[in-house]
Order: C-alpha cells, then structure tokens, then sequence
C-alpha cells in the first residue's frame, strides 16, 4: 500500500491522535501537565520502535529561566528510528502551548472536530505537527518503506517563552546526533520556512510620584510620564517603516522590523481613580528581520529610550531584558531544502517558495549548531487566538509530506 494512501485512508486515526495531545492542557506558563503528555510521547514513539530518552531539565539549571522550577519540572523527549544510514535528519516539535483567553466556540482542550476542522490550543501550534510526524513514521512502517536517513525526533517543552529549556537545552547538551533538521513549524502550504524574525522583549517601569487626586501638582503622574515615552517609541515606529529599513525575500516582497507597545500594561493594586500613579510598566516587542543584529535593535531602542530621559523632564525609567533571541536565515539553495522542496511539490503540484517566517521558532537553536535546516508544518488558524484550530485536510497532506521526505528524499 502506497504511504499517501496510508495516510488518507487512516485520517480519523491522524486525527485522534491529535485529539489525544490537545487535551493534555500543557500550559506554559507555568507549565502544566509536561510528565503526562512526554509519557503519552514516550509510550508511541516505543510503540513505533524507537529508542527513547526522556530528558528532564536540572532544577538548578531551570531556576535561571523560570521561577517554578521545583513545582513544575521541565522534560523533554528524543526518539530515534535508526536504521545504520550515512545521515541523520532530525524532526523538532514543541508540546508546550499559550494560555487560553477569550471567548471560544468550542472547549479549548476538547479537540472537537467541525467540518474540516479540528479545534483546541495547540492545534495549529504545534500539537499538529507532531500528530503529522508520528503518522507519518507509523505509515512507513507499516507499508513496510525504509527510510532514506536515520530519523531523530525531539519533543521539547517551553518553545512559547523562549526554548532554552526545551530545544536550547537538548542543543547545549549535545543531545542531538543529526546532520539536518526539520523544524515541524515556521512554514506551510506552499511556504518552505528558511528562518524567522528575532526578537526582543523588554519590560519598562516608569516611575513617578503618588499624591491626591484633588493635588495632582504634588505628584509625578507615571501614566503622562509613559504617554511621553510612548511618543518617543512611535517615533522609532515610523523609522522602521522607511524603504531603508526593509528586509527583501526571495519573492520579492519587503518585510520591515516591527515595534509592538503594550501587550502588558499594568499598574499596581493602590491605584485609584483619585491618585496620581506612582509606576506603570509596559512591555516592547521588537521583532528583528533576518538582516538585522540582535545587538543592534537593542541599542537602538534603548537609545530611544535614554534619549527621551533626558528631553523630558522628571521621566524615570527601569529597563528589564525579558527575551533575546537573533534572527536565523538558513539557505534555500542547498542540496537539503531543494530535497525538501521536491517533496512539497510532488505532494501538493505546485512549486513551493522558501520564507522565514515573522514570528519566531526553535530553529536557530539548530542552525547554531552546524546544522543545515528548514520549517514546515500544517496550515491551521488562530494560533495564540480564540479557537485555534487545523485544517484536516491539510494535516493529512502534511504528514505525507513528512513521510514521503524519509523515504524518497536524497540529499
């Protein structure tokens, strides 16, 4: 039986398999339920034959990331189908999922299934590709196709705040024994991820003075204070939307770096409607394109930052450094990604492109160590959103794309 016919033939397996992941709540943070979904894990992946090590995180190593470390352990899982081949490809995906908010449609843990659809946090990003990668490996097998390579899958907690304890961590420790790797996310449809955006996260406290309301004079009104410096930032904003700034793709479209202001704004529990705020903090999240350098974006925005100090009288603030992450641009052109590149379009009839993607992944982890790599997974909707949900079809399609890469591709 052919391996694509395999795989459409057992789609409502794919898709209780999927099912199954999306209603382990894995949380992150804090990081619930992360021992659970990793046996789930470990039992399939022995249940495929493959060998497996459950990776937990040192508690002293984690308390430098995380503050819960000793309540919530982080793990992580590598499995490897190895068959005495020359190369090994390694498969990534991250079990970890945001918080739910919002009003949803359907239970955000239940895993419904409406028309074509499959809802739940984590069905887009990114409990979909690993259903995909599972399935696929099963459809080898069970077609009795040897793969072209040595197949090492990792399965890595905490990709949603960073990865060092997830993908970072297994990277650091030398864990992982492969020429190439496929980051199960940062691409899709007919979209081959070459790389992703940086970013930059920075908390900002500004500090003023508290008085009566009835004698604001008296005071330093933190939240005029951070209009003031919000002012300041905007100017930036429209700096990195001129034409210099621009980052070019393959296609020839133009990406710019971006500045989002406020994605937590907070003041504290004695504010009232008659006090002048004493402190108000914010957050910055500078997405840096591929042509960009980390180091760069942080000196200019904190240049912004003290420069506005200065102009403005009696503006006082404390500058937090909570993510740094630099951009990754992998190349589209080697013998790899064209191998990969043959698949998608043997699978899907058209020609792919290669894009990094805006948002970021755990692929620079692995490019950082030597390997050559792309991203791909399936297209869903709504991720970090209200019902989140993927596309089944596009599931199946993405699993025989996985699947037909092992057994076909030669690089």
């Amino acid at each position: 039986m052919a391996i694509q016919t395999y795989i459409k033939d057992n789609q409502p397996a794919l898709c209780a398999l999927l099912q199954t992941l999306v209603k382990i709540p894995t949380v992150n943070p804090p990081g619930d339920n992360y021992a659970e979904i990793v046996g789930l894990l470990e039992a399939k992946c022995q249940a495929l034959g493959m060998q497996t090590q459950v990776v937990p995180v040192p508690t002293d190593y984690a308390n430098e990331f995380i503050s819960n470390a000793e309540n919530h352990p982080r793990l992580n899982l590598i499995a490897r189908w190895d068959i005495g081949a020359e190369k090994t490809v390694h498969f990534n995906g991250h079990y970890d999922v945001v918080p739910v908010a919002g009003d949803w449609r359907v239970p955000p843990f239940g895993g419904e299934i409406h028309d074509e659809w499959l809802y739940g946090r984590g069905a887009d990003d990114m409990k979909d590709s690993i259903a995909a990668l599972l399935f696929a490996i099963q459809a080898l097998q069970e077609t009795g196709a040897t793969p072209k390579f040595n197949v090492e899958c990792s399965f890595t907690c905490d990709e949603e705040t960073g990865g060092d304890l997830g993908a970072g961590y297994i990277v650091k420790q030398g864990l992982v024994n492969a020429d190439y790797v496929v980051n199960c996310e940062g691409g899709g449809g007919m979209n081959i991820g070459n790389g992703h955006n940086g970013v930059l996260w920075l908390d900002i406290a500004v500090k003023g003075k508290a008085a009566h309301g009835s004698q604001p004079h008296k005071g330093i009104n933190a939240f005029e204070k951070t209009a003031e410096l919000v002012a300041a930032l905007q100017r930036l904003k429209r700096d990195l939307a001129s034409p210099t700034r621009a980052f070019t793709l393959a296609d020839g479209s133009k990406r710019h770096p971006t500045l989002n202001i406020g994605g937590t704004f907070r003041g504290t529990e004695g504010d009232k409607i008659n006090t002048v705020p004493a402190h108000v903090t914010f957050s910055i999240d500078r997405r840096i394109t591929p042509t960009e350098t980390l180091r760069f974006a942080e000196l200019e925005l904190r240049d912004t930052l003290s420069t506005a100090c200065e102009y403005y009288e009696e503006l006082n603030t404390d500058t937090q450094t909570l993510l740094q992450i630099e951009p990754c641009l992998t190349d589209e052109k080697s013998m790899f990604a064209q191998a990969f590149a043959k698949v998608v379009q043997a699978v899907r009839f058209n020609k792919p492109q290669f894009k990094p993607t805006t948002g970021f992944t755990d692929l620079h982890f692995f490019v950082n160590s030597g390997l050559q790599g792309i991203g791909y997974g399936p297209r869903g909707e709504g991720g970090h959103a209200i019902d989140e949900r993927v596309h089944i079809p596009d599931l199946v399609r993405t699993a025989t794309i996985y699947a037909t890469f092992m057994s076909r591709a030669e690089f």
